[in-house]
């Protein structure tokens, strides 16, 4: 059933756990994904990304997914993830999509709260949820490139949070307290006295990014601090390599390209299920009829 962020957000803050969102550039990543949730009887976020949008075009695949997330057997929002330009967020909304990020982080704080208020009152007049993001993230290119950065100077402000929210009227926040995208190596640390000061600043649902490089137990800990949507892609996406190199060591002839996405989609899989396993903070989703 495909549902807006809104329907998703209230239910997991009510049961204390964290949706997942998971990008999906291409087919198998959505499949993967949307056959975990049915699994695990859980709720779950699917997308693309602007910037990979090479990858897939939205006007092809975002009907294609929407189809998809309305005859899934769970709720199912199809989210832009990093929507930044108004152009690109209504080509998303008129292919489908439920929800979308507008991420204007990379403009001075004045400047992000006028394009992300311009979002929620389109938005909201046609029951399209919207997340925003206060503060910055880095990735973890941006940390090889320059090791002396401190990521401290990315971190959201608690005032500033609490003022974004309540100019813009934004349905979810991505919040940065430590995390970082494209985490393969390294796991950060995470700043809990300050997830905990932004989740008292408001009582807008906030949101994790990066989490593919963050220790389990510090997922479960920050979920009862207001987390209420995790967002994964590089866990997901590199369980495929090595199931695929395994099974093509294993065979004594070259393997068609079919059957590697199909070892590839059943590694994402395994990851979606583990991921939504941690997310889920230890509710029960098996007794849940949606």
């Amino acid at each position: 059933m495909l549902v807006n962020m809104n329907t998703l957000m209230e239910d997991a803050k009510k049961n204390n756990y964290a949706v997942g969102m998971f990008t999906a550039p291409t087919m198998p990543f959505a499949e993967a994904v949307i056959e975990a949730a049915e699994e695990m009887n859980a709720p779950v976020m699917v997308g693309q990304v602007e910037s990979w949008r090479q990858y897939g075009d939205i006007e092809k695949y975002g009907p294609i997914m929407a189809d998809m997330a309305k005859c899934a057997k769970v709720p199912v929002c199809l989210h832009l993830d990093h929507g930044q330009s108004l152009e690109y967020i209504m080509r998303a909304i008129r292919a489908g999509y439920t929800s979308v990020m507008a991420d204007f982080s990379m403009l001075p704080f004045e400047e992000n709260v006028e394009m992300v208020k311009k979002c929620v009152d389109f938005c909201h007049s046609v029951d399209i949820s919207v997340e925003a993001m206060c503060g910055k993230m880095p990735s973890v290119y941006e940390l090889a490139d320059h090791p002396d950065l401190d990521i401290r100077e990315y971190f959201s402000k608690p005032d500033e949070l609490k003022e974004f929210v309540e100019a813009t009227g934004a349905d979810a926040m991505t919040v940065s307290f430590g995390t970082v995208h494209n985490m393969k190596i390294m796991q950060p640390m995470l700043d809990f006295e300050l997830l905990k000061e932004l989740n008292d600043a408001t009582d807008c649902s906030l949101v994790m990014h990066g989490s593919s490089g963050v220790e389990v137990g510090q997922i479960k800990q920050a979920i009862p601090y207001g987390i209420r949507k995790i967002n994964a892609y590089t866990k997901l996406s590199t369980a495929a390599q090595p199931a695929m190199l395994a099974e093509m060591n294993k065979s004594e002839e070259p393997l068609f390209f079919h059957e590697l996405l199909d070892i590839a989609k059943k590694a994402m899989k395994k990851a979606v299920e583990e991921s939504i396993k941690i997310f889920g903070n230890g509710y029960d989703f098996s007794s849940r009829v949606w």
